[in-house]
């Protein structure tokens, strides 16, 4: 029996090259199964098939030592029993084949080197089989090449063999045969093992349904569960603003935060967040209030949090860039009792509870004496806001246990001491703040932010990342692939850079003078998980990083990671299933949603004493036989876009409820550069069609911009036959100029038929006129530092991407230009 799906669980892309010595393993067949051998090697070899790929139709090609060649069909789930198996396979007559896609094929005989049952060399160069050279057996997905060319008898060279064969011998015995080329010797070795369990299950008790047939054994399933989750690790007790606390004591005059224009001592630091938590508390907070957080990057979003863990509150994270509506939803959604802020940013948070502008109010005259509730590991200290299902945004509740474990398991990771410089670029409205500036600080180290530009353009960033002597940075996943492809100068101080936000797909060069990790987890499980993707790479070598894309790595400490099935059952290497998570480092759930909760926090059938709670994170991966964890995909439909997790039924429910809609849907799509790009199709309603200008400027009102779909497809939606869009169906988008108001205009002149060239390909859009809005025509912040960078490169012209963007138009921007040449 062979089959040669490329998909299948370890396997690595091989294409023809399957010639050569294949891994070989004897199958002991018990005394039940010798009668009727190959029966029950189909049997086996169709169970195990379901188990690893959870396949539930299998068409199997028979092929014996003599007569034509047939295909079997099976239907199978994982209540089909060995004696329901059997039967079909005994009673099903084999068909003609007639080209449909086969996921297996028994054949007797022997398999030599060159990969064909020498039973099969036929006489008269007529392939015993049936199947001519020319038919073979295909598969979706299965890539069936074995059969191409069954080998002759006047010496025509044999084709390759298959992935995988099971062969059936006289005498009732059987081999596993695999490819090198697709399955290393650790591969083969499972396949084998499980193969002979799946078999031996059969045999004994014609009752036992396929989902019940133990793969593993108890110490294959520790080794998994327990050896490969040795994470345990003494964390120091204290939290993360005693720490500070404790380090402004011990080295006071250390910078803790830099920026342009400006420095604060960790001294600086703890006595301004004193005197702000004095204030705090004579405005009446109290331990466990909620206080929200409205800042840019700055050295006063820190003070404001480290304030509101001195009086014991929660800091509830809130980004000025937000649309007002989701400002104020969140602070009404966590009852904040004060919301501390700018006085450029009181009137996005103004209207439902108190605010306090740091830079417009007396608190500086507060005493600076230490300001220390007690706070427990349970209590919160950041609740973080993420995209719901329904349409409304869930607040994670992070406690300061999780966020303790964090910071610790970050700073010996990354190998971050006091001499360290970390940065601050990530977006303020989340929890990464913890990841990327907490554990610089813990470890008595300087914290840098840059000018907001520098992080538009990877050239700019790398150039402050290298005058700035940085040593340990964190960054989305498209900026981080970005900069490990720029030259980087000798004098390159970064020791590594972590990624995170967005599954990595490719593997950064080992001619980099840094290291670069990538980070897994989210706000629900802070980190769980992280990989030196870099030494890695080397490790494998190039062959080895051509087989793989980069994983996930290892839990970090205290935290305990779990690919699981559908049953919470534990899942062989390779064998796709759900990452779920244990341990330390996980959120006490969503504020004011407790079913959305216990939708997500399970009891934890795997250590019910120690880490009671298990978190269903809905990343599907895969584990290699190195214990370490590939992301393959989502449960369900949330993506990342620009490194911010995105439900699509949030954005389709805001659609949905605009004047003129009836039906939305939205689907995340790939640009010509690789990066995501949202795509909103709309069904009109009854009454006038809803124009897309006044649909995207609703949606800016009420929703971030990366959450703000690019392009817009009005008309009728296809459904399948249960009723439901199908999304599959749903059109490509548009190239050609969506109606953004401004009448059209030709350009007059070469600067501006150079920028109109250059919008084109930037956006993928023809037909754009010189007083289109860039950001109109669904630019964002992506396209719009490629595009700063493709006008630098064009105009030879040192043009800032404030100064561009100051009116979103090529007549604008030709003008900008002009100007700045003559300068």
């Amino acid at each position: 029996m062979e089959t040669t799906n490329s998909s299948l669980p370890l396997a690595r892309p091989a294409g023809d090259d399957r010639i050569g010595e294949p891994h070989r393993h004897p199958i002991p067949v018990p005394e039940k199964a010798v009668p009727d051998g190959e029966t029950f090697a189909v049997a086996a070899l169709a169970g195990l098939l379901h188990r690893y790929t959870g396949e539930t139709e299998l068409l199997i090609g028979r092929r014996a030592r003599r007569g034509p060649a047939g295909t079997v069909r099976l239907r199978v789930s994982g209540d089909t029993t060995a004696a329901d198996l059997l039967s079909a396979i005994a009673a099903t007559r084999a068909e003609p084949f007639a080209g449909e896609t086969c996921h297996a094929v028994v054949s007797t005989g022997d398999v030599p080197a060159n990969g064909v049952p020498a039973s099969d060399a036929p006489p008269n160069g007529v392939p015993a089989n049936g199947i001519s050279a020319s038919e073979g057996f295909t598969s979706e997905g299965f890539a069936s090449d074995g059969f191409a060319s069954d080998g002759f008898a006047n010496g025509e060279e044999p084709g390759p063999r298959a992935a995988l064969t099971v062969l059936t011998r006289d005498g009732g015995g059987l081999e596993l045969v695999m490819s090198r080329a697709e399955f290393d010797a650790d591969a083969a070795a499972q396949y084998a093992l499980h193969l002979g369990r799946v078999l031996d299950a059969l045999a004994a008790d014609p009752a036992v349904a396929l989902r019940d047939v133990p793969l593993l054994t108890e110490e294959e399933s520790r080794r998994i569960l327990v050896d490969w989750n040795q994470t345990d690790e003494p964390v120091p007790g204290l939290f993360f603003h005693e720490v500070v606390a404790d380090i402004a004591r011990r080295t006071p005059d250390v910078v803790a935060v830099a920026w342009p224009g400006g420095r604060l001592t960790f001294r600086e630091l703890d006595d301004q967040a004193n005197q702000l938590a004095h204030r705090l508390a004579s405005a009446g907070v109290r331990p466990r209030d909620r206080v929200g957080v409205c800042f840019p990057r700055g050295a006063e979003s820190l003070i404001a949090q480290l304030a509101c863990f001195k009086t014991a509150a929660a800091a509830i994270l809130l980004d000025p860039e937000f649309p007002d509506d989701r400002v104020r939803f969140m602070i009404e959604d966590a009852s904040a009792v004060v919301v501390l802020t700018m006085t450029a940013h009181e009137s996005k948070v103004s209207g439902i509870c108190p605010v306090l502008s740091l830079d417009d109010a007396d608190w500086r005259d507060e005493p600076t004496t230490p300001v220390s509730e007690p706070v427990r590991s349970e209590d919160l200290i950041h609740i973080c806001y993420t995209s719901g299902s329904t349409g409304v945004p869930k607040a994670v509740m992070v406690p300061h246990g999780a966020a303790r474990n964090l910071i610790y398991s970050m700073r010996v990771i990354c190998g971050i001491t006091e001499r360290s410089r970390g940065t601050w670029l990530a977006a303020p409205g989340y929890g990464m703040v913890e990841v990327e500036c907490f554990s610089v600080l813990a470890a008595g180290a300087t914290v840098h932010i840059p000018e907001p530009s520098v992080v538009t353009s990877p050239e700019w960033l790398r150039d402050w990342l290298v005058s700035e002597r940085i040593t340990h940075t964190l960054l989305m996943k498209a900026m981080a692939e970005r900069l490990w492809t720029l030259h980087w100068p000798a004098e390159t101080e970064l020791v590594n850079i972590r990624i995170c936000g967005e599954r990595v797909q490719s593997w950064p060069s080992a001619d980099l003078p840094f290291h670069v990790f990538n980070l897994y987890g989210s706000a629900e499980a802070t980190v769980v998980a992280t990989c030196d993707i870099t030494q890695l790479g080397v490790d494998l070598g190039e062959e080895g990083r051509a087989h793989r894309l980069p994983p996930i790595g290892r839990p970090t400490p205290n935290v305990k990671a779990y690919v699981l099935g559908e049953n919470l059952e534990v899942l062989p290497p390779g064998v796709v299933g759900e990452i779920f998570v244990a341990g330390e480092s996980l959120s006490r759930g969503y504020l004011g949603r407790p079913e959305a909760t216990a939708e997500k926090w399970l009891a934890n059938p795997m250590d019910r004493v120690r880490h009671p709670v298990l978190y269903r994170t809905g990343d599907v991966a895969r584990y290699w036989t190195d214990g370490s964890i590939e992301i393959v995909g989502r449960t369900d439909n949330q993506i990342k876009v620009r490194g911010n997790r995105v439900h699509l039924g949030e954005i389709e429910a805001v659609l949905a409820a605009q004047p003129g809609v009836g039906q939305a849907a939205v689907l995340a799509k790939k640009d010509g550069q690789g990066d995501v790009q949202l795509v909103a199709y709309i069904e009109p309603g009854p009454g006038p069609v809803p124009e897309v200008r006044d649909v995207r400027a609703a949606l800016q009102q009420t929703l971030p911009s990366f959450m703000v779909p690019a392009a817009y497809v009005i008309g009728g939606l296809p459904t399948t036959t249960n009723g439901k869009i199908d999304r599959t169906a749903l059109p490509e988008p548009p190239r050609s100029r969506p109606d953004v108001g401004s009448p059209y205009q030709e350009p007059r002149d070469d600067i501006e038929r150079s920028l109109q060239q250059i919008w084109a390909k930037t956006l993928e859009l023809e037909g754009i006129g010189i007083l289109d809005n860039f950001f109109e025509l669904g630019g964002d912040s992506l396209r719009a530092a490629r595009l700063t960078e493709r006008i630098r490169e064009v105009f030879d012209a040192d043009v800032d991407i404030d100064d561009l963007f100051d009116e979103a138009s090529i007549e604008r921007m030709a003008r900008t230009i002009a100007e700045a040449k003559k300068g």
